[in-house]
């Protein structure tokens, strides 16, 4: 009986959870991230969700908005204080500020030159480059029009979406929500910033990024300045619509999550006419005296707001039970219609209204139910629930208004009036789930709109633009070159130049190869690898740990981790960690719960020891190079490490602040780094040096440290990417000092060094992938007194002015052998100045020191290469190669090397890897990069 009992109780608590949205779990106003965390968990844990989907009844059904929330868990998590308290929305920005304001070393950065590198293409279908959130076009070229994305900038094109350009990667925020032009001159932009799209119905649970206000540019967007409706000190508001009147373009209005605001002097200043949380607003097509205006209703309340007098005032005019969200449509061609898609609290159809005398009153005409949820992401739409919150979007044909256009998961098409509804593309092609083989196309619609001249339908959602110019009987990917990407991990090759594997959300995990971009696996892509041996061979990553792997450079791949049963195969962190052995390329560890620990390439698993009482799942892991068996593995605030490969592990110290990423000195497998997230002004860097701990953050600006990597064979070299750009420090320095140089505004979530480039890719979130030249330390001089010179007056022999300062005392200069000074960045010399040297060099002994430059070849190689160059009279050269630890393979030596000097090398009885050759004489050092792989 008591289990009986017991059964009933969890049924019921169960049909309970069913009868609510998580949300309704929640007791505060203004809750916490730990409330809202902990309210999602209670809601969803009864369910059993694997990917965003679980089993009732022996049916499989989506857990509708779980997809949405761990990616804003994901991101916010890193980012609230040790009390869930949320920053404020410009915390980002005001850092920057105090930054440029008090730092000395914005000037040290000029070594750095970031390249876009993409990804920016996509063959369309399922695959897509990022989230569009809006859509605007130039009044009389068809070929001119702008989208704007949640985190990466206002884009424009020139000739109808072929190519596209950005110039906002300098602004504060890069989110755009919505975007309106002057008709009667199109050089004056408006831009509503953030993003206004929610990811849950929460007041600080909403948009990639918050809204800074409505900013105004007047050269064609080539410069932007803030308009008198502007947050800058104020938190978590948002702005999702913006439109300007079509005859009068000094009055703008604005739905705000603070209100509805105008303007009637182009933006100079702004009132707020009406209170309350409004998502969405239009003028009425023939008299734009009258605009609609439809709240976002946390409560289940939502209204609809009319006004009579150009925005000067607003009553409401409808309310709607249990629902969430509005969205209006009109159309030019029946001025007085106003149509209003209304979702409910499941984020399902509620139902659709139309008003037939400028909205003075209602009527419901589609009573939607479990059976014709439009919402959700069925063929047939018979199933509850949907993402109405995050993805909706409404249209009317502008010349027909018979024809209605209703996006959600998919996109459905009317042409009686939104009676009756046909699905016109569907998120997938998979036959089982699109039996009716409907024309597959990217998921989660948040814009459609008709072109003012073509009158061709466009669509914006989460993989980018789609343009149909037949009515929707076939569709047009516009997205190539838009640089949107919101990526989570890259990974880099080490025998291919140019070939980077990205993992993006919610558009699957992308590679870059030869210079093309392809798509290898779908969904959201996490942490990627590329095998240090053989580049065809890589792994991919899915939410929470479901990793996959291929050997032929994905023309097939299976499935080695899983992430729905126990052991390597549970559930992970949304972004899961795993790394490659540093030589043997066929173990792999993994982190969730606990290690895991493959040696056959992913054939089998075990675990790695036990990790007792970590606080939470694994977050970031770092092998120690120079000792494979040494392993360090974080959660967010505990960090272990293994000194014998996994079978013991001991906790070696407890963060402050979460940990994000770990990086081991190549030489030292006791000596390392950590980078921090969050807001703990001080608290970015902390450095181990095998005994003590110690704050290595310097004057970094207070915000979010997301990955550090330590640059093999330089001066403890170290480059941290944060959410305010790059920043670089060596042995030398005494802080860091920026190496963002023409990189966006934007947060960078991974990077790592391709050595055959010698290039640092950086993975964004928002504005896809960059790369850029390696660090290069500013050259000090002498002036033949014992000065130093400052950089940029001369090429020096010393790269810092520590070294400068250490041996500047005896500028030396020296003879080519034929009687001429040579510049004293050659090498050292007997003598002590230009003068001395320009009256001494021809009668000075033949004891000189110059290199042609020299070939290596061929490199990459096999193992066999030759090195050549060619010497003028030169003594005691030393030849020596160590591997990418600093262990030293190989050394030779030969004397008085006249002419033309070629000598071959035989290393095929080591690894494939990076390796460093260094020839070396009585007068000076030159360093060279051997790259082996053998098949």
């Amino acid at each position: 009986m008591k289990k009986i009992y017991l059964l009933t109780i969890f049924l019921l608590f169960i049909n309970i959870l069913k009868a609510q949205h998580w949300t309704d779990l929640l007791t505060s106003n203004d809750p916490t991230f730990f409330e809202i965390q902990d309210a999602f968990n209670k809601y969803w844990d009864p369910y059993d969700v694997i990917n965003g989907r679980y089993i009732e009844n022996g049916i499989e059904k989506k857990a509708y908005g779980w997809k949405q929330f761990k990616r804003w868990e994901w991101y916010w998590e890193l980012r609230v204080d040790v009390n869930g308290l949320f920053p404020k929305s410009d915390i980002n920005y005001t850092e920057w500020q105090n930054y440029l304001e008090n730092s000395d070393n914005l000037n040290n950065s000029s070594s750095s030159n970031w390249v876009y590198s993409g990804s920016n293409s996509s063959v369309g279908g399922y695959a897509g480059v990022g989230r569009l959130n809006c859509i605007a076009f130039h009044p009389t070229n068809a070929n001119i029009f702008w989208v704007g994305s949640p985190a990466g900038g206002l884009w424009k094109t020139n000739d109808g979406g072929q190519t596209w350009s950005t110039n906002t990667d300098d602004l504060p925020v890069l989110g755009i929500s919505d975007i309106a032009i002057d008709n009667s001159n199109p050089n004056i932009i408006y831009i509503a910033t953030g993003d206004g799209d929610r990811s849950f119905c929460l007041s600080n649970g909403a948009g990639d990024t918050k809204s800074i206000g409505v900013l105004k540019s007047i050269d064609g967007g080539i410069t932007w300045n803030i308009t008198g409706l502007n947050w800058t000190v104020s938190s978590q508001k948002l702005i999702r619509r913006l439109i300007i009147h079509p005859t009068n373009s000094q009055i703008l209005i604005a739905a705000t999550s603070d209100g509805i605001w105008r303007t009637n002097n182009g933006g100079v200043t702004w009132n707020k006419q009406q209170t309350g949380y409004f998502i969405d607003v239009e003028f009425k097509p023939s008299d734009p005296n009258y605009i609609y205006a439809a709240t976002y209703s946390f409560s289940g309340n939502s209204e609809i707001f009319r006004s009579t007098n150009n925005g000067i005032s607003f009553s409401s005019v409808i309310s709607f039970s249990d629902v969430i969200r509005c969205d209006i449509a009109v159309s030019a061609a029946f001025s007085n219609l106003v149509d209003v898609v209304t979702v409910k609290s499941d984020r399902g159809l509620e139902g659709l209204y139309n008003s037939t005398n400028s909205g003075a009153s209602f009527t419901k005409y589609y009573y939607a139910n479990c059976n014709n949820n439009l919402l959700c992401n069925k063929y047939d739409a018979s199933e509850c629930g949907g993402q109405g919150e995050y993805d909706l979007a409404y249209a009317i044909n502008p010349n027909n208004a018979n024809e209605r256009w209703l996006g959600g998961v998919n996109t459905w098409k009317s042409i009686d009036g939104g009676i009756n509804w046909n699905l016109n593309n569907f998120w997938t092609s998979y036959a089982p789930y699109n039996p009716n083989g409907v024309q597959e196309q990217h998921a989660d619609k948040h814009f459609i709109a008709f072109h003012p001249i073509t009158n061709h339908i466009y669509e914006c959602n989460d993989g980018g633009l789609y343009v149909s110019d037949d009515g929707g009987v076939s569709w047009t990917d516009l997205s190539n070159g838009l640089g949107i990407g919101q990526i989570y991990r890259i990974g880099t090759s080490a025998t291919q130049s140019y070939n980077v594997i990205c993992g993006l959300q919610d558009n699957g995990s992308k590679e870059l190869t030869n210079m093309n971009w392809d798509d290898v696996t779908g969904g959201d892509g996490m942490e990627c690898i590329i095998d240090y041996t053989n580049s065809n061979v890589e792994y991919s990553s899915y939410q929470s740990g479901k990793i996959n792997k291929t050997i032929n450079g994905w023309s097939t791949y299976n499935e080695i981790v899983g992430n729905d049963s126990t052991g390597v195969n549970e559930l992970g962190p949304w972004v899961t960690p795993y790394l490659m052995h540093p030589t043997n390329h066929n173990t792999l560890i993994v982190g969730k719960s606990q290690v895991y620990k493959t040696t056959d390439g992913g054939n089998s698993w075990s675990q790695l020891g036990n990790l007792s009482g970590i606080s939470g799942d694994i977050r970031s892991m770092a092998y120690a190079p120079s000792n494979p068996q040494v392993i360090y593995a974080a959660s967010f605030y505990d960090l272990y490490k293994t000194t014998n490969g996994g079978s013991n592990w001991l906790l070696l110290t407890t963060s402050s602040q979460p940990i994000t990423s770990i990086a081991v000195d190549p030489v030292n497998a006791n000596k390392l780094w950590y980078t921090q997230s969050g807001y703990m002004s001080g608290n970015k860097v902390q450095y181990y040096n095998g005994n003590t701990w110690s704050n290595f953050s310097g004057t970094l600006p207070n915000v979010s440290a997301n990955s550090i990597v330590y640059e093999l064979g330089s001066n403890e070299g170290l480059y941290i990417g944060t959410d305010l750009g790059i920043y670089y420090r060596n042995s030398y320095m005494s802080d860091w000092v920026p190496f963002s140089n023409n990189l966006p505004n934007v947060v960078v979530t991974e990077i790592e060094i391709n050595y055959l480039d010698n290039k640092i890719w950086a993975g964004t979130f928002g504005r896809g992938l960059w790369n850029s030249p390696l660090y290069v330390s500013p050259t000090w001089d002498c002036d033949g007194q014992g000065n130093c010179l400052d950089p940029g007056t001369g090429q020096g022999l010393y790269s810092s002015l520590v070294a400068c300062q250490a041996n500047c005392i005896t500028p030396t200069w020296d003879c080519d052998g034929q009687g001429n000074c040579l510049d004293p960045g050659t090498g050292y010399g007997i003598y002590t100045s230009l003068f001395v040297c320009q009256n001494n060099c021809l009668q000075t002994s033949i004891d000189s020191y110059r290199l042609e430059p020299f070939k290596i070849y061929p490199n990459p190689n096999d193992g066999n290469i030759t090195i050549e160059f060619s010497s003028l009279i030169t003594k005691d050269l030393q030849f020596s190669i160590t591997n990418a630890v600093g262990e030293l393979i190989f050394l030779d030596k030969a004397d008085n090397c006249i002419g033309e000097y070629k000598k071959k090398i035989n290393l095929k009885q080591f690894s494939n890897g990076i390796y460093f050759l260094e020839i070396k004489t009585n007068k000076g050092i030159v360093n060279k990069k051997i790259i082996l792989y053998k098949n």
